[in-house]
């Protein structure tokens, strides 16, 4: 019988960076979905790195990396880099992929002649706001590594010079990271999934009763969100997420996040690194195409399994 190690962060909602790690809901679920046809550990990341003794000692036939990270752009991508180096395979993304999509100025850039996009800056002082003449109002300001809406509150979305100047030195000051600015899309959240294998699903819509789907809203609120499939012909939308993810290079699976408004779709970004929570978004878009929680599961482990080592993604890719 196979191995698989579950490799991750647990949240344990002590600091605020947690809100990107899991719960014990989902690494239980993940494990329940694996238990009857592998050999299944759980291994939790921690800060000291002592979980590479552990994998170097298990040598699991795969890593199921479900790892964030704890700090600085290049978190999400550690794992893979680390699991590369001691020629251990894992399941989902490459450290290219995980490094490239968690930097939303870069990947937005590198995607807009084929999608819809915002237009947006990105500064890493408040004195690069003086160089910037074309913008438009509503903004909305963010940090530009960063996930689970950290940093972002209904005082993100700004209307005037002032209120993006508060906004970005805010940020600058409290992270110490650059940020972006773009143009604020006032429409619905609309989520679509790519499975390396199965395709494109979805997509599902987040209605978070909100302005946009904020840090509140992922934790302290999160009970009162609403995650649900939707009915129609999406296939023009698949199409733009193909072409979003041939281009990226994306290997294993990946989640696109758009906003909706007048029928036009925006990408907001694309997360490399998912959440495999029984009613999260990834998992929505499968249940809207007839997979079960196992299905998605197992095949992420067979499909890696395919291979002994992880199969590099070039980040961009041209025809």
């Amino acid at each position: 019988m196979k191995s698989i190690v579950i490799l991750y962060n647990l949240n344990r909602h002590a600091f605020e960076y947690e809100a990107e790690f899991d719960s014990n809901v989902t690494i239980d679920s993940i494990f329940n979905a694996l238990k009857d046809n592998y050999k299944v550990y759980k291994i939790e990341a921690d800060k000291n790195f002592k979980w590479i003794k552990s994998i170097i000692k298990l040598k699991p036939d795969l890593v199921f990396n479900i790892c964030e990270g704890f700090f600085g752009p290049a978190r999400e991508s550690v794992y893979g880099a680390i699991l590369e180096q001691i020629q251990q395979n894992y399941s989902g993304p490459d450290s290219t992929n995980l490094l490239v999509c968690h930097n939303k100025f870069l990947s937005k850039n590198i995607l807009k002649s084929i999608v819809n996009t915002p237009k947006g800056h990105v500064i890493r002082n408040i004195s690069e706001l003086n160089n910037i003449d074309d913008i438009q109002f509503p903004i909305i300001v963010k940090l530009n590594s960063e996930g689970s809406s950290i940093g972002m509150s209904e005082k993100s979305v700004v209307n005037d010079f002032n209120g993006l100047k508060t906004q970005a030195d805010w940020l600058l000051s409290n992270y110490n990271r650059p940020v972006l600015i773009e143009e604020f899309v006032d429409g619905k959240d609309i989520s679509m999934i790519y499975i390396e294998g199965i395709g494109v699903l979805g997509p599902c819509e987040i209605d978070s009763h909100s302005l946009f789907y904020d840090y509140e809203m992922k934790t302290l609120k999160d009970h009162t969100v609403d995650i649900f499939s939707l009915d129609g012909d999406f296939s023009k939308l698949k199409e733009s997420v193909y072409n979003v993810v041939e281009k990226l290079d994306i290997k294993g699976y990946a989640k696109i996040d758009f906003r909706c408004k007048n029928n036009e779709f925006y990408l907001i970004e694309v997360n490399s690194q998912v959440s495999f929570h029984p009613q999260g978004e990834f998992m929505t878009c499968a249940y809207r195409e007839n997979f079960s929680y196992k299905d998605i599961i197992n095949h992420i482990v067979k499909n890696s399994l395919t291979s002994t080592k992880k199969i590099n993604s070039v980040g961009w890719y041209e025809k």
